[in-house]
């Protein structure tokens, strides 16, 4: 008996410095002046969507290669994310007036740091090619071991959206403007509203993803909505503020959320969709295949 407890023992061990070293991270320290004319009050992401509005297209996709070879383009990223690292809302509150201005901070630092993470790597064809050692999960090297300063705290992409905006703000709407360099994710918006503004650009984020028929679309014979996999990834994140719908007739659990999930992206349909889930009923669903290729473009 002793001998098999202690073969579990060393079993475990080695395991956890197995997983320890598999998630070993590579921290990004930005060295870099802030941006010009940065306020000495408040928090300024000017710089950050001069260049957003310079390399990203109607698309919404972003043309890495340009930004690559331009040096003041990188330097100016760099600027920003500096700005970034030292100054958050958790250590300089001051700087932020409203929650609503807090929560533009996390998601542009997000953004700014997926592309900045994409162009320290480029050229590249999907964000799964940064790679752990060991990919036991898809995207793990890219979400969970790369690092990055954030208000003088480390974070890693994962952990940023989830601990800074999914689980703390609760508005899934956030889904719909986190862009991760890859062509099934939401594009990237080039405008970055703060304070009041931030509502409507939330609001308007979720009516174009879900109205986009490569995210949402009902097949012809009227049986079956496919949706984004984001919809599968953050199910209860949805379900949790969709309105209430009666189950279906076989009262399935997991199916009662599958129909609360087309019940909240009904309340973001345009007159199309909104015609068509009305007059198809219930509907099967199903879950897109994610395209992970960069969301390249060339300008």
């Amino acid at each position: 008996m002793m001998k098999i407890l202690l073969i579990i023992v060393v079993a475990c061990l080695l395991l956890g410095g197995l997983w320890q070293w598999n998630t070993q991270s590579r921290l990004y320290v930005i060295d870099a002046p802030l941006p010009v004319d940065f306020p000495a009050d408040g928090f300024s992401h000017r710089a950050f969507e001069k260049l957003l509005q310079r390399f990203v297209d109607s698309q919404g996709n972003v043309d890495y290669q340009s930004w690559k070879d331009s040096t003041d383009g990188q330097h100016n990223l760099n600027r920003y994310l500096a700005a970034v690292a030292q100054l958050s809302p958790e250590n300089s509150p001051q700087r932020f007036a409203s929650e609503q201005d807090s929560l533009a901070y996390w998601i542009y630092s997000y953004n700014a740091l997926v592309i900045h993470s994409i162009l320290a790597n480029w050229p590249l064809e999907s964000v799964t090619h940064i790679k752990a050692p060991i990919e036991v999960i898809k995207g793990l090297g890219f979400f969970y071991n790369q690092k990055f300063i954030i208000g003088g705290q480390t974070y890693n992409l994962y952990q940023l959206e989830q601990q800074k905006m999914v689980h703390t703000k609760a508005d899934p709407r956030l889904h719909f403007v986190l862009n991760c360099a890859s062509t099934s994710c939401p594009a990237m918006r080039p405008q970055l509203p703060v304070g009041v503004a931030l509502e409507p650009f939330l609001q308007q984020a979720a009516i174009d993803f879900i109205n986009n028929r490569e995210n949402v679309s009902i097949d012809a014979n009227c049986q079956t909505i496919s949706v984004s996999k984001i919809f599968d990834w953050y199910l209860d994140d949805f379900v949790a503020v969709a309105p209430a719908k009666p189950h279906s007739e076989n009262n399935d659990k997991s199916d009662g959320k599958d129909q609360r999930l087309i019940a909240y992206i009904g309340t973001f349909a345009n007159t199309e969709l909104k015609n068509r889930l009305a007059d198809c009923g219930v509907l099967r669903l199903n879950y897109k295949t994610y395209d992970w290729s960069i969301n390249k473009s060339t300008l």
